[in-house]
């Protein structure tokens, strides 16, 4: 299966204008739609994530009394969190052959309008859910029954978001994941730590073929990794996201303005150029772990020198 372009990123939450009111407010973003369908037991809101061109953030709720969102916010103890990522495929169909093929049954949804299902490994339990359509069936998520949506002014300043950089998937080892990936849908690993270089995690990024947002795997290493406490709670879910932002004072002096705590700040320099990062606990994100970086030149966060050997 071939995926050619990211479309969003989609939270589920059970108060729809408060997390879109956050998005807007500390983190920049501008709604651009909106939509209320108790038949299809959602209502939710699109938002262009500033930089992020053609791609975007989505905020669900439950709407009318039988919606699988409720199910989902039920089943996780009313707690919000990351529920899917949206992407297009040229062909619905071969999708649907290639993962049953590969033991994956995918969900119909919408009268065959789009496919969503689990994209890791069937053997090692549910990973990250996607929703994918193909060419033809534009509406996703609302669209159809959407309506445009006026944006509010910001409540104070905002993050200064410029990019959404990428999505983490903890699994509990790296390079299966990222093999099963690429032979089933072309990702490319363009940058991994060495084994040893992190006490409790090793970690590699992937390249979505078509897409601007890239894919990285942890995976946990040692006696007590924090890694290993997230797939004991959770399994191989999406453990956080993250957004680069265009200056780094700035982006600090918005999160104290709207009492929102960093933590796990890390600094450093590369090549003579700084780069520094940090994390927003999920509470104060909507059910997100947000991580945020900066750097002084493109390319030193992410060390553009760690590109991997070919697979064996």
């Amino acid at each position: 299966m071939q995926i050619y372009r990211i479309d969003h990123v989609a939270q589920v939450t059970p108060d729809l204008d408060r997390q879109v009111a956050l998005l807007e407010g500390l983190f920049g973003f501008r709604r651009v739609r909106s939509w209320d369908n108790p038949a299809e037991g959602v209502r939710g809101a699109r938002l262009e994530i500033p930089g992020s061109r053609g791609q975007a953030w989505e905020v669900v709720a439950p709407a009318g009394d039988n919606s699988s969102l409720r199910t989902w916010l039920d089943e996780h103890k009313g707690r919000p969190g990351l529920h899917h990522v949206g992407a297009e495929v040229p062909d619905l169909e071969a999708v649907r052959a290639e993962l049953e093929v590969r033991g994956i049954k995918p969900t119909d949804w919408a009268w065959g309008r789009w496919l969503e299902a689990s994209l890791s490994p069937p053997e090692h339990g549910t990973g990250v859910l996607w929703r994918l359509r193909g060419p033809g069936t534009l509406d996703m998520c609302g669209d159809g029954a959407a309506s445009a949506a006026e944006p509010s002014e910001p409540d104070g300043p905002s993050l200064g978001v410029v990019a959404l950089d990428h999505i983490c998937q903890a699994f509990h080892d790296r390079d299966v994941l990222a093999r099963w990936y690429r032979d089933l849908a072309g990702f490319v690993q363009v940058w991994r730590t060495a084994d040893e270089e992190h006490p409790d995690m090793a970690d590699l990024v992937l390249n979505i073929p078509g897409s601007t947002i890239c894919w990285e795997v942890i995976m946990p290493r040692g006696e007590d990794s924090f890694i290993d406490r997230f797939l004991e709670r959770g399994g191989p879910g999406a453990h956080h996201v993250t957004f680069e932002v265009a200056d780094w004072d700035a982006a600090l002096a918005a999160c104290e303005h709207h009492d929102v705590p960093t933590f796990d700040d890390e600094e450093g320099v590369t090549d003579g150029a700084a780069w520094k990062h940090t994390f927003v606990h999920p509470k104060h994100t909507g059910g997100i772990l947000v991580q945020l970086f900066w750097e002084e030149r493109p390319g030193v966060w992410v060390r553009s020198d760690k590109v991997p050997p070919p697979w064996t």
